[in-house]
């Protein structure tokens, strides 16, 4: 692992708590104090872990200076999504599996709540939910993303599944022995999206809890998004390069990192330029957790899907999946329609 201190997994196995919260942030100006704020009330005395990519913003350094108290920040260099690649980061892992019973890896736009048959809630009955659960291998919350410049609106149709598969799981520490194993036998696992997840977490799932993307905010947020994930890959140095490489030719940049550069564009003409989405079936979160549903009929279908295992929303059965051929839950999804 380059340019990073492995010494903090030390120090991680000896702060014991139920439930950590990690993130991987850069200078993300629009969101941090928030989400810490969020996040601790969570917690109620847990620190949250904080992966920092170099961050340089003085505001973002300044709220970490604020809340030095209540969060462990780890410093590296390197792309930022590798933090969720075993092979990379598997003594993290390691070290919240010792010291911790659940934990989740989210990003600093992201925000989750718990969903109890009416509201949603947002604090330390949380954790001690996951204390009364711990016979689940993993929790898959809804993931929902916001509809542009609005926080409290978010996109929800109850026949679209890939809210769960490409949410960000909350792992039950002892989970991590099957990260290992899975090293030794295939590819790298990758604990970002529930999908991703190795075959072997087979298991008792709960959709529970509710993750609110805040990806659509405004088109600035976006644009300085983008410019941190081409620097954290090392395609910009800095932002005079960003501005220059907007204007210049983009063929010989790998196709992922080229469609930052392709959106970044259409931000700047289009003020409008986000996700799609049908304004007539949404979620809108409430100041007081309520939440009301346009039509009103989607809220039983919520209902039931909140109240489901992960694996039974898939018709998911483990005697039709070779192992061997099928590493992880993506990989046999064809055999699940």
């Amino acid at each position: 692992m380059n340019n990073l201190d492995t010494s903090v997994f030390k120090f991680l196995e000896h702060d014991k708590s139920i439930f950590k919260i990690v993130t991987k942030t850069k200078n993300e100006h629009f969101f941090i104090e928030k989400w810490i704020v969020h996040h601790l009330n969570i917690l109620k005395g847990t620190k949250l872990i904080i992966f920092d990519n170099m961050s340089d913003d003085d505001y973002v350094l300044s709220i970490y200076r604020k809340y030095k108290d209540n969060i462990i920040i780890v410093k590296f260099d390197m792309y930022m999504d590798k933090i969720h690649m075993a092979n990379n980061f598997l003594q993290l892992y390691k070290s919240l599996s010792v010291s911790s019973k659940f934990f989740t890896i989210i990003d600093s736009d992201e925000y989750l709540y718990l969903y109890d048959g009416d509201k949603v809630i947002k604090d330390n009955s949380i954790v001690k939910f996951l204390e009364d659960n711990a016979d689940c291998n993993f929790f898959t919350p809804c993931w929902i993303e916001n509809l542009a410049n609005n926080e409290k609106l978010f996109s929800f149709s109850p026949l679209n599944l890939s809210y769960f598969h490409f949410s960000k799981p909350i792992i039950n520490s002892k989970m991590i022995h099957i990260f290992e194993t899975a090293l030794s036998k295939y590819e790298c696992p990758i604990l970002h999206h529930t999908q991703q997840l190795p075959i072997l977490t087979y298991g008792k799932t709960k959709t529970k809890f509710l993750l609110a993307h805040l990806k659509n905010l405004n088109k600035y947020q976006r644009i300085k998004s983008n410019m941190q994930k081409l620097s954290s890959v090392k395609v910009i140095k800095n932002e005079s390069d960003f501005y220059t490489l907007l204007n210049g030719d983009i063929n010989t940049i790998n196709g992922s990192w080229r469609n930052y550069v392709i959106e970044t564009r259409n931000l700047i003409e289009n003020l409008h330029f986000f996700e799609k989405f049908n304004e007539n079936e949404t979620i809108e979160l409430c100041d007081n957790g309520v939440l009301k549903f346009t039509p009103e009929s989607y809220e039983q279908e919520f209902k039931s899907l909140m109240n489901s295992d992960y694996f039974d929303l898939i018709n998911f059965d483990i005697n039709k999946v070779d192992i061997n051929q099928h590493t992880t839950i993506r990989s046999c999804m064809h055999l699940l329609q």
